[in-house]
């Protein structure tokens, strides 16, 4: 009966590790894709918080929120939208939109996403701050 059951754990082990190794690059990617928010969302926040300060300065305001992108996501300043306020009066709100086309390492993303690319936005809104005279 011993003899039996010695191939056991090797066909068990064969049939579970490609269903284990598709939940690690699951999480792998999940995790990418936080740190891709996390990222963008910081680059938004920098970049309203610039906007805050120089509404007119539109590849200023790109430019400061691409800057604030390093590391693993890289942010160019064409993927940085600025919607205007309706007046540059002090406490209008400035809105700072960022893209990122995200790719998915995981070959499963394929069949949800139809490729393995996926674009994600972040925004931020601040208020112009009053300049002094």
């Amino acid at each position: 009966m011993r003899k039996k059951e010695k191939g056991q754990s090797l066909v068990e082990m064969a049939l579970l590790l490609p269903v284990l190794l598709l939940m690690l690059l699951g999480l792998l990617d999940f995790g990418r894709v936080y740190y891709a928010m996390v990222a963008m969302n910081d680059a938004a926040q920098e970049g309203a918080a610039y906007a805050a300060m120089r509404p007119n300065d539109h590849a200023g305001i790109s430019a400061r929120a691409a800057a604030a992108s390093t590391g693993l996501i890289t942010i160019q300043p064409g993927d940085v939208m600025f919607v205007p306020p309706d007046s540059l009066q002090a406490g209008a709100p400035v809105t700072v939109i960022v893209s990122y086309d995200f790719t998915f390492y995981t070959p499963v993303a394929q069949s949800f996403f139809g490729d393995n690319t996926v674009t994600l936005q972040a925004q931020a809104t601040n208020a112009i701050i009053p300049t002094s005279p």
